[in-house]
């Protein structure tokens, strides 16, 4: 990951502004917005969609960050998606289906043609599928088809994947963006990264410097022309920027980019509305099991009997989350309902006791343990570790934040470099998640290239054996095992869950037809519609 030459660490000795107090400067804008009656002059023709951090990779097989993964799926889609419901449906193929336990045949659509004119044909998807395993490549993502045995051409339009023995969730690995066979290898990673090529509906542009990334509709997409004449991409770091930037009417599209505390004043605005939908969005503090107090189990248990969820849901997330007792969403299919932790000072006191890590002179005098608490320069993710340092500090535990440019964030906790921090899984959907998240090989390291999912290391044989198990169960057992994976995760707490937020999107009257998709995705731009400013009547005179 590029990190920019301008990182800013916020501590406790350099606070950011009070949240309320951005909302009333937010809301303050909008009055004198209003007020003057008119927005400043319209952008150039074109969506404008704002991003809170750049993307780490335009290539989906080194993607790691939602911003990544989401554009990626716009210029090179996979052979297949997932819909609201988390159900696999066809994108680039026409169809697939079951050959027997260990083969999956697919059979692409016809006339699909990549970006600089050539045919997409099965010679390309096991070019892609043979890239994503060769070791030469280096993806972090080559664990996922470890059990793939080969990719077998039947014609140009039919593919199937036989694999070494039967493996469930192998449908939400073929989502991967199939890529030209001549850059699929290592010698075409170059000219992937800089000026990738994909059979998406908006083929790449320009990407002069990080903040800056422009696409444009592909007129040879399987879907027909997306009715935008061009998307271009700004990363716009703070938050309140990217709001005000969105009243002014320089910007079109904010998904998931702005604290609920300040939706009802984008709500005033008559030129902007705001969608929401029930999320697969997971949010956790993420803990390092490596070595010190958190390596016990009672002290994980302890923070998280001090974490009461229920007013963060109510006021800084205004109702628009659930708290989570998995990483599975209540409605998903494989959810088990667990007892969580539950808000108790007291419970926590008498575990941090058991601990070894008494209160050293009663409640407000010297804290039993401190912490660093690591997270990114977003105001509400600021806010939020703000919330849980003054409850943690009821309990006796000290907590400092440590606010850092997202690309150092997200290094700092790829490569092991915390105590504790929050982040938030953009979309939970195959439930085989909660091995990449938890099996003990999936710990991030150079043999993977830093790309394992299981950042706080938990090593659990016995919830290893159970993940592996529901891999290769039919989907009934795999329900069975997946209720007694949450089970041991819920008494291991190698992270504490926080909530499911909803998936809200601030659309501009210059775009029209675009509902949010529940996991956050992008991909629903190529079916919306660009409203020219003539016929844009929610445009301010």
């Amino acid at each position: 990951m590029d990190v920019p030459p301008d990182i800013r660490s916020v501590t406790d000795a350099m606070p950011p502004l009070p949240f309320r107090a951005a909302v009333r400067v937010v809301s303050a804008t909008l009055a004198l917005l209003l007020y003057a009656g008119c927005r400043e002059k319209a952008p150039p023709a074109g969506i404008t969609v704002l991003l809170e951090a750049p993307p780490d990779s335009l290539d989906d097989r080194f993607a790691l960050t939602a911003h990544g993964q989401r554009l990626a799926q716009l210029i090179s889609p996979g052979l297949l998606t997932f819909d609201d419901a988390s159900s696999p449906v066809p994108q680039l193929a026409e169809s697939f289906r079951d050959v027997s336990a260990t083969v999956v045949e697919f059979v692409l659509r016809p006339g699909l043609t990549f970006h600089d004119g050539t045919a997409l044909t099965a010679e390309d998807v096991k070019a892609t599928y043979d890239s994503l395993r060769d070791p030469a490549l280096g993806s972090p993502k080559r664990e996922r088809y470890e059990s793939l045995e080969r990719v077998e051409v039947v014609d140009a339009r039919t593919v199937r994947f036989h694999l070494k023995r039967p493996y469930a969730p192998l449908l939400a690995e073929l989502s991967a963006a199939i890529l030209p066979a001549e850059r699929a290898g290592p010698q075409g990673i170059e000219a992937q990264a800089t000026h990738p090529v994909g059979a998406g509906p908006f083929r790449f542009e320009s990407w002069p410097d990080e903040e800056h990334l422009t696409l444009t509709p592909f007129a040879g997409w399987h879907g027909g022309t997306p009715a935008l004449s061009r998307l271009t991409f700004r990363v716009v770091r703070d938050e309140t920027t990217r709001v005000l930037e969105l009243l002014k009417g320089r910007a079109d599209l904010v998904v998931n980019g702005v604290s609920p505390a300040v939706l009802p004043a984008l709500r005033e605005a008559p030129h902007l509305r705001v969608v929401t939908k029930p999320g697969t969005g997971f949010t956790y503090v993420g803990v390092n099991l490596r070595e010190g107090p958190l390596a016990d189990v009672r002290v994980r248990q302890a923070l998280c009997h001090l974490i009461d969820v229920g007013p963060l849901v109510e006021h800084k997330l205004h109702g628009l989350a659930e708290p989570a007792s998995s990483m599975l969403p209540r409605e998903h299919w494989a959810f088990t309902a667990t007892p969580a932790c539950g808000y108790s000072p007291e419970e926590a006191g008498r575990l941090l006791d058991a601990a070894g890590y008494p209160d050293p002179d009663g409640p407000g005098g010297k804290p039993r343990l401190a912490f660093t608490f690591k997270t990114s320069t977003d105001r509400f993710r600021r806010a939020v570790a703000l919330v849980l340092k003054e409850q943690l500090a009821r309990g006796g535990v000290a907590i400092e934040v440590r606010a850092l440019e997202f690309g150092t964030f997200f290094e700092d906790v790829r490569r092991g470099r915390f105590e504790l921090f929050t982040l938030k899984w953009a979309a939970v959907m195959e439930p085989d998640l909660l091995r990449g998240a938890f099996h003990s090989g999936n710990i991030p390291g150079p043999e993977n290239h830093w790309g394992g999912f299981n950042r706080g290391a938990l090593k659990a044989p016995g919830l290893d054996r159970v993940l592996d198990a529901a891999t290769q169960a039919p989907r009934e057992e795999r329900r069975a095992l997946y209720a007694r994976a949450q089970q041991e995760l819920d008494a291991l707490l190698p992270v504490i869950p926080l909530w499911h937020e909803a998936s809200v999107a601030v659309v501009s009257s210059r775009l029209a037809d675009f509902e949010p998709s529940a996991h956050g995705l992008l991909t629903p731009l190529a079916k919306a519609r660009e409203v020219t400013p003539a016929a844009d009547t929610g445009r301010a005179p």
